[in-house]
């Protein structure tokens, strides 16, 4: 993936997948492949900032109520109250959590 890519505006993204990021940050990329999903476990997002890359995905709710995101979105898990994160698309979604680096005692 480039520097930058079109949304549907034409208007360009920044692409998170490869950029440098500061030494205090870490980055995580997670796929879910069409059709699938993945259980939400709050600890897997921690403090992170989500940014979707690639596709689309589907965030369910406890209550069952399910709220679309599509690419280029930036979002906050944390405190949400998720059974899981559906990609309901016909291409891989492409998740990027960016997260402050733990200190070594933290681990």
């Amino acid at each position: 993936m480039g520097d930058q890519m079109p949304d549907a505006t034409g208007d360009a993204l920044v692409d998170f997948t490869e950029r440098a990021l500061p030494p205090a940050f870490e980055r995580r990329l997670i796929t879910i492949e069409p059709g699938a999903y993945r259980a939400f476990a709050a600890s897997d997002w921690g403090d992170s900032l989500v940014v979707l890359e690639c596709g689309e995905i589907e965030l369910e709710c406890l209550g069952g109520h399910r709220e679309h995101v599509e690419h280029g979105a930036i979002f906050w898990l944390a405190g949400l109250p998720l059974r899981a994160l559906h990609n309901a698309g016909a291409v891989p979604a492409v998740l990027v959590a960016i997260s402050r680096r733990k200190a070594d005692g933290d681990r």
